[in-house]
C-alpha cells in the first residue's frame, strides 16, 4: 500500500521498544495488569499527542506506545483517542489479561483498529490477529495505522461484513458516529439523512475462513449482528476446543435473546459478565435477561 510521505517517514522510524523516537518513554503494556487504573489512565493521557494530516485524518498516540490514523469527524470514538490515548479501559485491561503471544484472535467489528493494535502485540510475531471491519474508510485507516506500528505481517485487516448465510445487505453507517454502523436487508428503505452513508455488500460466514477454524480468541462487537455472527460460526463452535469469546450482547437486538443466551451455554460456555468498576463477575441467564433491554452487557465466554 502507498502511503503519504508523511506516513513513510514514520513507518521508517518507528520501532517497538519500551523506549520510542527520541527517547521519549513508552507505555508499558505490563502495567495495564500491575498498575492501577487511574494511575495507568493520568500516565497515557500524559503520553497522548496528536497531528492533523488534513482530510479529516489525525495521527495521535494511544495507550502510550502506538500511532493511530484516526478521523477527526468522528465524535463516538476518534475525539476520545485524540484526547485521553485510550478507549473503554477496563476492557483493555481484560484483553491485556487474555491475550497471549502465539494466540489466532479475531477481532469482529474493529472499528478503526485500537482493539486491533493491542491484540497484534500481545500476539507477537508467533500469533496473528484477523480484523474484521466491513466499513471502507474505517478498515483502510486501521490496515495504515497497523503498518505504521510494524504489525502489517501480525494482522490481517478484512473488509467483510459478517453473517449466518452469504447474501446482500445494507451498511448503514452515522456519519460522526462510525462506531454504531450496522446492517439491515437490502431492500430496507433508508432516509436521506445527510448525518448517514449507506453501500451494498456482500455478507460472509466466519467459519468459512479455514484459519479461523482454530481461532483462541474471538471479539464480537458489531451492532445487532451478533447472533446471525455467531450462527454462522458454528463450524469453530462446533469442534469443541477451548476459545475465549467476549461478546456484547444488549437483548433489544434479538426476536428471543433468551434463546440466544440458551445457545451459548448449550455451545458449551460459561456466564461472565465484564463491568466496569469491578471487572469479571460470573453471572445467570436470568441476570442478563433483567438488563434494561438498551443496555450493552459485555459478555466474557469461556469454554
Amino acid at each position: 500500500m502507498k502511503y503519504p510521505s508523511v506516513l513513510s517517514s514514520i513507518a521508517s522510524r518507528f520501532h517497538h521498544r519500551s523506549t520510542g523516537d527520541a527517547g521519549i518513554r513508552l507505555f508499558h503494556l505490563d502495567h495495564l495488569r500491575t498498575q492501577s487504573r487511574q494511575r495507568n489512565e493520568a500516565v497515557i493521557r500524559k503520553l497522548c499527542a496528536n497531528a492533523y494530516l488534513g482530510n479529516s485524518r489525525s495521527l495521535c498516540r494511544v495507550l502510550g506506545r502506538y500511532k493511530m490514523i484516526v478521523d477527526t469527524t468522528d465524535v463516538g470514538l476518534s475525539s476520545h483517542l485524540l484526547l485521553d490515548g485510550y478507549w473503554e479501559m477496563w476492557l483493555t485491561e481484560l484483553l491485556s489479561n487474555l491475550v497471549r503471544p502465539g494466540m489466532t484472535v479475531v477481532d469482529v467489528g474493529a472499528n478503526l483498529g485500537y482493539f486491533t493494535l493491542l491484540m497484534a502485540d500481545l500476539v507477537g510475531p508467533g500469533g496473528h490477529v484477523h480484523a474484521f471491519e466491513p466499513n471502507t474508510d474505517l478498515a483502510r485507516r486501521m490496515t495504515q495505522s497497523l503498518a505504521i506500528n510494524g504489525f502489517q505481517n501480525i494482522a490481517t485487516v478484512h473488509e467483510q461484513a459478517l453473517a449466518d448465510t452469504e447474501t446482500d445487505v445494507l451498511l448503514v453507517v452515522p456519519t460522526d458516529e462510525p462506531k454504531n454502523g450496522h446492517l439491515l436487508p437490502a431492500d430496507h428503505p433508508v432516509s436521506a439523512d445527510q448525518m448517514t452513508e449507506s453501500r451494498l455488500m456482500r455478507t460472509r460466514r466466519l467459519d468459512s475462513y479455514a484459519e479461523l477454524l482454530d481461532a483462541d480468541l474471538i471479539k464480537i462487537d458489531a451492532d445487532t449482528s451478533e447472533l446471525a455472527i455467531w450462527n454462522g460460526m458454528s463450524g469453530i463452535l462446533q469442534s469443541g476446543r477451548p476459545l475465549t469469546i467476549v461478546l456484547e450482547f444488549a437483548r433489544m437486538r434479538y426476536a428471543d435473546p433468551g434463546g440466544f443466551i440458551n445457545q451459548i451455554v448449550a455451545d458449551g460456555f460459561t456466564l461472565a459478565e465484564i463491568t466496569l468498576e469491578a471487572g469479571v463477575q460470573p453471572t445467570t441467564r436470568a441476570a442478563i435477561l433483567a438488563a434494561p433491554p438498551t443496555e450493552d452487557v459485555m459478555l466474557l465466554l469461556v469454554r
